[in-house]
């Protein structure tokens, strides 16, 4: 990931020296400085040439820079955890209390967010600081809960990032700004019941790799760090999101391609998924879509694929037009299977799914003609006919010259449904 997205981990030395302004004059000034911020976006009010708008512009984002390294070293007095560090407790005082509400309650957070393609890029990363230390452990509970209260119930937070990461100098700012909400549960539930995870699951094939990667990390924190809430949510939602979703898996970009079938993978075998997993096993069209990666020229792909496909292979009530292609196609599929053994020899735990899935599949019978389902009738719905390798050798060798960086493999265990 770019540096941009380190920079919420930790804050430079110097944000540690003693602030000379008031808690309450560093918010008035800096509720006047996005206050003139505003009008300058829209027109320079004093002057008419651009040159004096520019250095107004300046001067203004000088000063925020400024403000917002003060409100940074507020909230770290605020802590327990930097009290704790630094070994000698400072009493924190009711004025810095009420600026940090003041602060809040001038809406300047998302005030901020609004102007962030306007700031310098110092300043830019400083507002990514200040969000994510707004939501540092140990915070005073009163300020807290005000804090968590403002993100939970205002209007426009994740519609301003989603806009933010439509903006390639901003992106990645946003970026992080959103995952850093996402370590709150109650934050992961109003992202994804608002619907804008389904604006960032477009923003997963955006024409930047850095943004299409970082977009990816998100969509990724926001269904992965706090599985129980998202579990339910892509139940309730599984063929929405999986008709935007199932596209990353043909859309013919490695990186991308990668990253889906990997974190479908990593969806669809966690227990709290097991909704939206037996909703996505039911579907023919996925499964054809999974048989194509088995075929990939990549031999990471096709062994993220395979642990996509075992489920498939696996679930005991497999609708008949699963069971139907599963079992017209079960001697290339065993081959192919078979073939992956070349490129994952020394994964024990891979070796042994493989040959469970392959005895499974061997077992197969076509189901009862009464029960053939509509959309398994006839050739279109048995996906291409996958070639039969020459070799295990010459497969090995073909899928490690398609290996390219990205995701780790998770090899999991075979699915018991």
């Amino acid at each position: 990931m770019p540096n941009v997205a380190h920079q919420s981990r930790c804050l430079p030395s110097w944000y540690g020296r003693q602030h000379k302004d008031s808690p309450e004059e560093v918010v008035r000034k800096l509720t006047h400085d996005v206050e003139l911020l505003t009008l300058t976006e829209g027109g320079y009010v004093g002057g008419t040439l651009e040159e004096k708008k520019q250095s107004k512009k300046r001067e203004l984002c000088e000063d925020v820079h400024k403000q917002l390294h003060c409100i940074l070293n507020f909230i770290k007095d605020l802590t327990e955890e930097h009290a704790v560090a630094d070994g000698n407790a400072r009493e924190v005082t009711r004025e810095q209390i009420e600026s940090l509400e003041q602060f809040i309650k001038a809406d300047l957070p998302v005030q901020l967010l609004t102007q962030l393609a306007s700031l310098e890029f110092e300043t830019r990363k400083d507002v990514m600081n200040v969000f994510s230390a707004l939501l540092w452990p140990g915070l005073p509970k009163e300020v807290g809960q005000q804090i968590l209260q403002y993100f939970r119930f205002h209007p426009l937070l994740f519609g301003t990032l989603m806009s933010g990461y439509a903006q390639e100098e901003i992106a990645l700012h946003c970026g992080v700004v959103l995952r850093s909400l996402l370590r709150q549960g109650e934050l992961v539930d109003l992202f994804l019941s608002s619907g804008q995870v389904f604006g960032l699951l477009g923003f997963t094939r955006h024409q930047s790799i850095d943004i299409a990667a970082d977009a990816m990390y998100s969509l990724r924190t926001a269904l992965l760090d706090h599985k129980e809430i998202a579990g339910p949510w892509l139940t309730a939602h599984c063929d929405e999101f999986f008709a935007l979703y199932n596209p990353l898996l043909q859309c013919d970009d490695y990186v991308v391609e990668r990253q889906a079938i990997t974190l479908l993978s990593g969806i669809l075998l966690e227990p709290s998924f097991r909704g939206a997993m037996m909703s996505y096993v039911s579907k023919t069209q996925y499964l054809q879509v999974v048989m194509n990666l088995l075929r990939d020229h990549s031999s990471t792909i096709q062994c993220e694929a395979f642990h996509v496909f075992k489920i498939f292979v696996v679930n005991p009530k497999k609708p008949a037009g699963v069971q139907q292609i599963l079992f017209k196609n079960r001697d290339r599929l065993v081959v192919l299977l078979q073939s992956l053994h070349a490129v994952r020899s020394d994964d024990k735990s891979f070796a042994q799914d493989q040959q469970k899935v392959i005895a499974r599949l061997l077992e197969l019978t076509l189901p009862p003609k009464g029960q053939t389902s509509p959309a398994a009738q006839g050739p279109a719905a048995v996906p291409p006919s996958i070639p039969v390798m020459t070799t295990c050798a010459e497969q090995a060798c073909a899928d490690h010259a398609g290996v390219k960086a990205g995701l780790p493999i998770q090899s999991g265990h075979l699915v018991q449904l």
